[in-house]
């Protein structure tokens, strides 16, 4: 319940505001710098190395943090000098596949990518059986089936290149087969996806049209109809609770607490306009509170 009337007051704030008003405010706050004159090599050097085990899940070779270093210290530490630094880190296939493996441990633990590749090769071969064997509805079963896995297969170089938005990726997280094996059941199944991407259980109202939509009958779920699965998710990750529950994704895991009010309020400004998760991170990565400055 108190996320809930958390949520409310949350989103009668974002929407009661001008969007400019919201930029406004974010740079008036960030427009007086502190002095860094005082912040040692050493600090910086903990920087660079923390950001690079963060984003590619590793210390940076000596030559990276050298150079890294080096030019945090020419630009004064400034905004600019750091979001550079994040944004060139954040375009390397290192960092999608750090991003790809975070969300593959945490909702499809234990599948592998080798997993997925020979559960493909298996429901090839049974696809192709089955047209030799002139069983169309077979035929059309596995093609279903091998979509979603291809889909999730190509989710990390498809996100990469732009092809789709975080929504769609992890919408491919849970439209598969081994996200189902795992949380088996309708209701495990919608229960799960609160949790994971709201942060938080359904009510029971919530509860029971979830489990009817996804058992394939006609309910409405956040005053949107559906009657399918896959109308569930596309309703769950389009809702304003989906990017809370990003938001709260990446302050746990750069910063190890919730973000506070304000911090949310930026953080949905920027998914609920460009559906940019790698700004979100840049600007928790940027702050002086990560930095340990």
């Amino acid at each position: 319940m108190r996320n809930i009337i958390y949520l409310t007051i949350l989103m009668v704030f974002i929407f009661s505001c001008k969007k400019d008003t919201v930029i406004e405010n974010i740079i008036i706050e960030d427009n007086t710098a502190p002095p860094y004159n005082e912040v040692t090599t050493v600090q910086i050097r903990n920087y660079v190395n923390k950001i690079y085990i963060d984003l590619l899940g590793r210390e940076p070779l000596m030559s990276e943090l050298t150079s890294s270093t080096s030019d945090l210290k020419s630009n004064s530490l400034s905004d600019t000098s750091r979001e550079q630094l994040l944004s060139d880190l954040m375009s390397t296939d290192e960092y999608y596949k750090r991003f790809y493996e975070i969300y593959q441990t945490s909702y499809l633990p234990g599948v592998t990518n080798d997993e997925l590749d020979f559960t493909i090769l298996i429901y090839e071969s049974e696809r192709d059986q089955a047209i030799q064997n002139g069983n169309n509805a077979l035929v059309q079963l596995y093609n279903f089936e091998l979509d979603l896995m291809y889909a999730l297969r190509d989710a990390r170089v498809d996100y990469q290149n732009g092809g789709i938005t975080i929504n769609e990726f992890m919408t491919r997280m849970t439209l598969n087969q081994f996200y189902e094996e795992i949380n088996m059941g309708a209701e495990n199944y919608v229960l799960s996806c609160f949790e994971n991407f709201l942060k938080r259980t359904p009510t029971d109202a919530q509860l029971f049209a979830s489990v009817e939509m996804v058992s394939g009958n006609p309910a409405q779920v956040f005053f949107q109809d559906g009657n399918n699965q896959n109308d569930f998710i596309n309703i769950i990750m389009n809702t304003a609770e989906f990017y809370q529950g990003l938001s709260i994704d990446i302050y746990n895991q750069l910063l190890v607490r919730q973000p506070d009010s304000q911090e949310m309020v930026d953080a949905i400004f920027i998914f609920d306009e460009t559906q940019d998760y790698q700004s979100v991170q840049r600007l928790v990565m940027k702050s002086d509170e990560y930095a340990g400055f």
